[in-house]
């Protein structure tokens, strides 16, 4: 008798733990889009928040800085998250006929004119380690990237 309560006490406790495994597979975080992908964040930089928080950090911006300074990485995010957004066709251009290069490169412009006007609200001190900040990231793009601006590949599986 005693055999049979420790068995169905295992199976409870597994039946539980099945329920709790399946239970947090199936639900999505707070900020995640019906598609599953978190919204307002940056595939690694976090979002407009995390890089003003930042920059903040970085620069010591004043309160009115910050609001200028919110606004713009605001509307490069809006912008970035329309260019992604553009349906693609399956050999992997946009029904515009848009390469993946081109796109790459409207979003390099897009983070281009927004420094720019972002440095546009700085003082001369400030400037001078802003620019320094987007070298550093621009050679963290690029690194990413490979040569030749495309990402690196993954190296060869080996055949057995």
């Amino acid at each position: 008798m005693r055999n049979n309560h420790w068995k169905l006490a295992v199976g409870i406790a597994l039946l539980g733990l099945g329920s709790f495994t399946t239970y947090a597979q199936t639900t999505q975080p707070e900020n995640a889009a019906p598609n599953g992908a978190p919204q307002g964040n940056w595939r690694r930089g976090g979002g407009p928040e995390r890089e003003l928080q930042n920059l903040t950090r970085v620069l010591s911006l004043t309160p009115e800085q910050q609001t200028g300074v919110k606004a713009l990485l605001e509307q490069q995010s809006t912008q970035m998250r329309a260019l992604r957004e553009k349906p693609q066709s399956e050999s992997g251009t946009s029904t515009t006929n848009e390469t993946p290069e081109a796109r790459q490169t409207q979003m390099a412009q897009i983070r281009d004119e927004t420094d720019t006007k972002i440095s546009a609200l700085l003082n001369e001190d400030q400037k001078k380690t802003f620019a320094d900040w987007v070298a550093k990231r621009k050679a963290g793009m690029a690194r990413r990237q490979g040569p030749g601006g495309n990402p690196p590949e993954a190296p060869p599986t080996p055949q057995q």
